[in-house]
């Protein structure tokens, strides 16, 4: 038990050198796989409030928050927040995988597919990971895990830099 326990915290500490993205640093730009196997940069998208889920198929947290993030997406969709989804070329290589486990899965916001370097650059070590973004692509908040109400906590991220937009 206590050799699980070591184990445990090493592998939850950042690596020497290596220093946690944390709120209010620059996100760090990246390149994404979409489902036409057309690359995308995250510096790409403009002027948007971004909500990235990092999230893995071996996940059933990220299996039960799947409907959380269908609704936010739909309801901000229209307006200047881009939410996605991204999955690590680790567990799936094919944009006909993405494509499959976006279906089977009822996942209706986007999805992509990036380098599984980015796991370090963002210090994803668990799933599902959310980094909210705002305009300016400074992370402004970082949730690890869910929580009972995902919907409402990141619902009321979003609904707060909307309104710092305008």
């Amino acid at each position: 038990m206590k050799k699980l326990l070591i184990l445990t915290l090493i592998l939850l500490i950042p690596q020497v050198g290596q220093s946690a993205l944390k709120k209010s640093d620059s996100a760090p730009n990246f390149f994404l796989t979409d489902i036409n196997s057309k690359p995308v940069e995250l510096y790409q998208i403009k002027g948007r409030v971004i909500v990235i889920e990092f999230l893995s198929t071996k996940c059933f947290a990220c299996d039960y928050v799947i409907s959380d993030i269908n609704k936010l997406y739909e309801k901000f969709k229209n307006k200047n927040v881009q939410i996605i989804g991204i999955l690590f070329n680790d567990e799936i290589k094919e944009t006909q995988k993405l494509i499959e486990f976006a279906k089977d899965r009822g996942i209706q916001y986007p999805l992509f597919i990036a380098d599984a370097k980015i796991k370090k650059m963002y210090n994803v070590y668990g799933f599902p990971n959310f980094f909210i973004l705002n305009e300016k692509k400074i992370v402004v908040q970082i949730y690890r895990g869910i929580t009972q109400d995902t919907f409402g906590l990141l619902n009321k991220e979003i609904e707060n830099l909307l309104r710092e937009v305008k």
